[in-house]
């Protein structure tokens, strides 16, 4: 059922009932990749990894593995509030995943997160050319949380950069 709720562009959020047991794989998740969907994120293993990379969607899960699910491994609920690997996903919340992994950003928060995600790209490309070009250590910026403190070391820089 909640395959085939998923629309185009969709990410499906599954709990799984362990770590290690494995949600689907190859021919379970070919549903997925037809629904032509944006993405899984699991805290349960998958199989069939290598057929799965062809599949087009990016796919997080707690780890790969051999071994077939638990047949008891149903779904209870579709469209419910869950907790994946320990966090609470929302029907509606944000899903972004990279290389490094997934965060959930519940829907209320979407502009709030943005603004402060897009304003550390900034400072970390600033920072990043400051060292290319006078190689130090990186330390001497980090860690930083805002505000920034007005004394420090990337403050000054931010100043010298017309950041604001």
């Amino acid at each position: 059922l909640a395959f085939e709720m998923c629309n185009e562009m969709d990410i499906l959020v599954a709990s799984s009932v362990g770590p290690w047991e494995s949600i689907g794989g190859d021919i379970k998740f070919l549903r997925l990749k037809q629904k032509q969907v944006a993405g899984l994120v699991t805290d349960g293993s998958v199989r069939d990894s290598n057929v799965l990379e062809t599949y087009g969607f990016p796919i997080f899960s707690h780890s790969t593995t051999a071994k077939q699910g638990p047949a008891t491994m149903i779904p209870w609920g579709v469209n419910e509030i869950i907790s994946c690997a320990g966090v609470l996903v929302r029907p509606g919340d944000v899903v972004v995943g990279d290389d490094d992994g997934v965060i959930i950003v519940p829907h209320s928060m979407i502009e709030t997160v943005l603004k402060i995600a897009q304003e550390r790209e900034e400072i970390e490309g600033i920072i990043k050319e400051e060292l290319e070009r006078n190689p130090s250590s990186p330390g001497k910026f980090y860690p930083f949380s805002t505000p920034i403190a007005s004394n420090s070391d990337l403050a000054e820089l931010l100043r010298k950069k017309g950041f604001k």
